[in-house]
């Protein structure tokens, strides 16, 4: 794409790379003339501004020069801290080599001339600088003269050795890039000449047998210090030769697409796979020298172009000097031509008078100058990306913690013809190492059912009494006799069931307490007896009910009124089973005696509602000693939602181990519900389903593929967790056999809905399957047993007093 561009008929050099802003030096050519016939000659200094859309030049500085240049180069000796400066050197057509400051041709002109010598006795076509030692500088002339200057003493240049016969002229010298004392001539026979500095003599010389090879052109591989290119310009053979010094006997590849002589090539520093050439056939073209592909053409006038020259600074850009007078700075990464467009129409309006020509003195309205219809043009780029926009090295973070980085290796010392290969490394990334460890730990107790062992081994490992205790509840959850086993755990035996009954006794009369000590423990004929004595003939009746036919006909008789008084609650509770006044109006310190007296009477249909109850009482103090008591209420209530509100409310689960305290619980509960229906238990709480999918995503992003697709919902429909369902599968490729998409995902063959029998009947919901199991109605002969120990315990004693002491202690 085309940025600038100057009507000048010259020779061009870039400012060096480390100059800023990047400024064009422009020195009028020899053996060509303009229209005018006019014979001057200047050096001129542009400054390229980028940000101007217009295609004019800023010049900032000129110096009219009594002869006109073959060559010139813009080296950075003597270039200043800022990165100004530098030297400009030309190569007139009288054989002088003048050296010339940039900086002072930018200000004054003054004292703009630094050196001079006119030691060549013919016109200096080729020059080129050291690379490596800048204040070294090669010139080329008539007669095969070849001078090595040093700009710190530019009075006595030195040869590389004696002439080559016979005496040609030099068209051509480059410096290798590679090796600092190795320098490379050529001659329009089409010869070329590897000089060694150090010895002082050609080394190899390079020529081709076709005596077509007319040379216009050396240059050095930017990488590779044995190969070079040499370009001719013979209209019998347009082509671009590359040569490796290992064995000179051939070209080692040859570049075919111009149908004309090459006047001009330039080897792009930044990127050795960009080789520009310009022709005779008005194409500038841009190789690929490594497979001969050309990538890019630059769109031209029909006029050759002489010279063209890669920018040191920017990479992108490149100018060209054509015959028809032009200096033209073109970009090879596209664009658009649009605002040079509006640019050209704005410039052509301007160049009118605004005043009216016919004498009113009025201001004429800007020039409407027509236009076609607006209409973008795009210039596309190269076909493959240059290598300062390639990333020398790059990694980048996959699905499933997956880790892909790359490198783009450095070119051996020797390179061979082939490209170099470049490798893409996939490795997996963990950083949570101990979240791993223990979901490893969970997924192994989940396949293998050792619930029992995992629960006991988190008992032993807690870190806290809240923290163990939650787990004893847990595992006791797959254990038989689970209603007994939650007593104990509550403080509760057969043998110490008075502790419970010192709650009531705490509330009530001395008499209400022993009553209810009878109540508790399934005593009825003694609960009948003290209500007798205690002139409570109500109660006594509606306890010898539920005692049996002989206990109430002996109560009967001394029934003679009815009364209510504080235990009438328990006994209403216990004789109509209904303890949600209990559960409701209890002290919340006395939160285990309540839980123990609905384990020991609630009706299953019953008994998780009234565990919920008492646990979000416990729930709604906001503290988390209340919420790891609520904690234990769900898990005996089997209400895994509540279990994960009440936790994710009151405990960290942002970070991957608070997840994986959460879901280790969760998963335990939800299996020993499973354990109970003998089947799987759906995930119906979004709550649930949202940490089960962030648990699982962590999984993925710690390579735990499979693992984490076994923790999402199966049912759900929400987007997100359909996705990454998707994602999980394909992820796995041909691990993910037996596994299926999802619905939402699905793929042709492929079933995605599980087999359900016509008559089946709903299974019962979880909360209900769990309490059938966890709290059984009492064992056969379980109340006369205590019935028995309390008669015999009242003969012994004959006092209540004695009595409550002997079961209290």
């Amino acid at each position: 794409m085309r940025l600038k561009e100057i009507q000048r008929t010259a020779h061009q050099a870039w400012s060096p790379a480390g100059h800023h802003p990047i400024y064009l030096a422009l020195g009028t050519s020899a053996q060509q003339l303009d229209a005018s016939f006019n014979t001057t000659a200047a050096l001129e200094i542009f400054e390229m501004d980028f940000s101007d859309p217009s295609l004019d030049m800023e010049l900032k500085g000129s110096l009219p020069t009594s002869n006109r240049l073959h060559s010139i180069v813009w080296v950075n000796f003597g270039m200043g801290a800022d990165g100004t400066g530098g030297r400009l050197v030309g190569g007139s057509e009288n054989g002088t080599l003048t050296v010339y400051n940039p900086e002072d041709i930018m200000t004054s002109g003054a004292d703009a001339i630094v050196g001079q010598s006119d030691k060549h006795t013919g016109p200096v076509r080729a020059l080129d600088f050291n690379p490596f030692q800048n204040n070294l500088l090669a010139s080329g002339a008539n007669d095969s003269e070849i001078y090595i200057w040093d700009l710190n003493n530019f009075s006595s240049p030195m040869t590389p050795g004696a002439k080559t016969q016979p005496a040609e002229d030099i068209s051509v010298v480059s410096w290798n890039r590679q090796v600092q004392h190795i320098l490379a001539s050529a001659n329009p026979s089409g010869k070329a000449v590897v000089w060694d500095l150090r010895k002082n003599e050609p080394i190899i010389k390079i020529s081709d047998h076709s005596n077509r090879m007319h040379c216009s052109g050396m240059l050095w591989h930017p990488d590779v210090a044995t190969q070079l290119v040499l370009a001719s310009e013979d209209d019998r053979l347009p082509v671009i030769q590359m040569w490796d010094l290992r064995f000179a006997t051939s070209p080692l590849k040859v570049l075919e697409n111009h149908t004309r002589g090459i006047l001009s090539i330039s080897w792009s520093q930044a990127d050795p796979e960009l080789l520009l050439s310009s022709a005779k056939d008005n194409r500038i073209l841009c190789w690929n020298p490594n497979t001969g592909e050309v990538i890019y053409e630059l769109p031209t006038t029909n006029q050759w172009c002489f010279d063209v020259q890669w920018c040191p600074r920017n990479p992108a850009l490149l100018s060209a000097a054509s015959f028809d007078g032009r200096i033209t700075v073109y970009s090879v990464m596209g664009g658009s031509l649009t605002a040079q467009q509006q640019s050209t129409v704005d410039k052509i309006s301007s160049s009118f008078d605004a005043m009216d020509p016919f004498g009113t003195g009025q201001t004429l309205p800007p020039l409407q100058v027509p236009q076609p219809t607006a209409q973008t043009t795009i210039i596309p780029p190269l076909k493959k990306p240059p290598k300062w926009v390639r990333r020398p090295v790059g990694a980048s973070f996959a699905f499933g913690g997956k880790l892909v980085t790359f490198e783009n290796p450095k070119p051996p010392p020797v390179q061979s013809p082939q490209p170099v290969p470049r490798h893409v490394f996939m490795s997996q990334v963990t950083t949570e190492t101990e979240f791993l460890q223990r979901s490893r730990e969970l997924q192994a107790a989940l396949q293998s059912g050792s619930f029992n062992n995992y629960c006991q081994t988190k008992i032993q490992t807690a870190k806290s009494d809240a923290e163990q205790d939650i787990w004893k509840f847990l595992l006791v959850n797959f254990e038989d006799e689970a209603r007994i086993k939650f007593l104990r755990l509550l403080g509760f035996t057969k043998a110490g069931i008075p502790w419970l009954l010192m709650w009531f006794c705490r509330s009530f009369l001395d008499t209400d307490g022993l009553i209810s000590q009878a109540l508790l423990v399934g005593n009825f004929e003694g609960a009948v007896d003290l209500c007798l004595n205690d002139g409570r003939y109500a109660e006594a009746i509606l306890l010898a009910i539920s005692g049996g036919e002989e206990l109430l006909k002996k109560t009967q008789q001394k029934y003679l009124s009815k009364q209510k008084n504080n235990i009438s609650m328990l006994i209403s509770s216990v004789v109509t089973q209904n303890w949600k006044d209990i559960v409701e109006s209890c002290e919340l310190d006395n939160w285990k005696e309540a839980l123990a007296a609905l384990l020991t009477y609630a009706h299953p249909e019953d008994f998780a509602r009234l565990c919920d109850t008492l646990g979000g009482r416990l729930e709604c103090e906001r503290t988390e000693k209340r919420c790891l008591q609520a904690c234990l209420c769900y898990i005996c209530s089997g209400n895994i939602e509540k279990l994960v509100e009440c936790w994710a409310v009151h405990r960290d689960c942002s970070s991957p181990l608070g997840l994986e305290d959460l879901v280790e619980k969760v998963m335990m509960l939800r299996k020993s519900i499973e354990r109970l229906r003998n089947s799987e238990v759906a995930v119906q709480s979004p709550i649930l389903a949202e940490k089960l999918t962030r648990y699982a995503g962590i999984l993925a992003a710690e390579g735990s593929l499979s693992t984490a697709m076994s923790y999402l919902p199966e049912n759900s429909e929400q987007p997100g967790i359909t996705m990454l369902k998707d994602r999980l599968f394909h992820a796995q490729g041909e691990s993910a056999v037996g596994q299926q998409p999802p619905n939402s995902y699905n793929r042709p063959n492929v079933s995605t809905a599980k087999p359900t029998p016509a008559a089946q009947t709903p299974a019962p919901k979880a909360q209900i399957m769990v309490f059938n199991n966890f709290h059984p109605a009492p064992a056969p002969g379980f109340i006369p047993t205590v019935v028995a120990q309390y008669n015999d315990t009242r003969k012994m004693l004959n006092s209540k007093i004695l009595i409550l002491f002997a079961l209290v202690v």
